[in-house]
């Protein structure tokens, strides 16, 4: 299929503005990103999907505040939060610039079920583009119009961009991402260089990914199976595969947090390595193990991975407090893998 790129003004119908709130490693510290003169940041195709478990109205809130600057629509979908952020959202959600929809689901099937559910209702609306984001993804300014006006310029070049991405400023420290490319055995970081607007990557995270439907069509959906940990990684692959790029833009930002909380370990130089709870070990090997199976994953990536898995069995497995049940985590996720078993724990 081939897909057809679609061109919008990002400076049209501006809505009402609302108060705002105030495996990638962390380079630089920046300030925040500085509106260029006349810039708009409202780009009316562009839908939003924000998939939520358990959010804390504090970090949520600012989070659909700026989306709704800069998008004509957000479908929220909550998997079976303990306490519905349904009332919360439809409160606040008056005084937002853009329609919010909010999708209570009575089961947690995941974040790509999330995210396809999402996806689906954007397209009833004739969204050009998607955005997918998480609860804790908050975008800075025109990090939408900046997106999509990268993609056109990639679509003019004759380059077809599965998806396109921002870089996310750390909510700890501050500091800016870099994208990623595989080499070799490891996974090597991508600096955004003076000039340089985009960065052809291997991959994304997904939030923050802006994605034209005609992607979607050719490509397919997220894979569901794998329920939480490398949905993204999964999709810009098979994306690449048939022929699309991925790619990274450097002038567009959004705040992000890798793990609960960032612990500084030392081996042979201090590091600050993400901390996730140890049920989240169990998805990251096991569906690890999962996409060595599949065709379209290189060998590369593969090699990466493996040596990326034994580096969490040390530092997650024998340097932190929680050591042994991340170790008992990441060994169920290693046996399931190797048994083809997928979705929820």
């Amino acid at each position: 299929m081939s897909p057809r790129w679609r061109a919008c003004s990002c400076h049209e119908n501006d809505p009402p503005m609302s108060v705002s709130s105030e495996d990638s490693p962390m380079s630089s510290h920046t300030h925040a990103v500085t509106p260029m003169p006349g810039e708009s940041e409202y780009c009316p195709d562009v839908v939003a999907v924000v998939v939520t478990y358990d959010p804390t109205p504090d970090i949520l809130l600012p989070v659909l505040e700026a989306a709704a600057r800069q998008v004509s629509a957000i479908i929220v979908v909550d998997n079976a939060s303990k306490q519905s952020p349904h009332d919360r959202i439809a409160m606040v959600s008056r005084n937002l610039g853009a329609e919010v929809e909010v999708l209570i689901q009575t089961n947690n099937r995941g974040l790509g079920f999330g995210y396809n559910l999402g996806i689906e209702r954007a397209q009833l609306r004739a969204a050009a583009f998607v955005l997918l984001l998480d609860q804790d993804s908050e975008l800075e300014f025109g990090a939408v119009a900046r997106l999509r006006a990268a993609h056109i310029e990639l679509a003019q070049q004759g380059l077809m961009a599965a998806a396109v991405g921002p870089r996310y400023r750390d909510a700890g420290d501050g500091s800016l991402s870099e994208f990623v490319r595989v080499g070799g055995c490891r996974f090597k970081r991508i600096p955004c260089e003076a000039g340089r607007r985009t960065v052809n990557t291997d991959f994304l995270i997904s939030s923050g990914s802006l994605m034209p439907m005609a992607a979607l069509e050719a490509v397919g959906m997220m894979d569901e199976g794998l329920f939480i940990d490398h949905i993204d990684t999964e999709w810009c692959f098979r994306a690449r595969s048939l022929g699309f790029g991925v790619f990274g833009v450097c002038d567009a930002v959004m705040r992000h947090s890798l793990g609960e909380r960032r612990m500084a370990i030392w081996f042979l130089r201090w590091r600050k390595v993400p901390v996730h709870p140890s049920f989240r070990y169990y998805y990251i090997f096991r569906n690890s193990i999962l996409l060595r199976h599949r065709p379209y994953m290189p060998i590369k990536w593969r090699h990466a991975d493996l040596s990326r898995l034994f580096q969490m069995v040390f530092f997650f497995g024998l340097l932190v407090p929680n050591r042994l049940a991340n170790m008992r985590m990441m060994w169920r996720g290693l046996r399931d893998g190797l048994k083809g078993v997928t979705g929820k724990l």
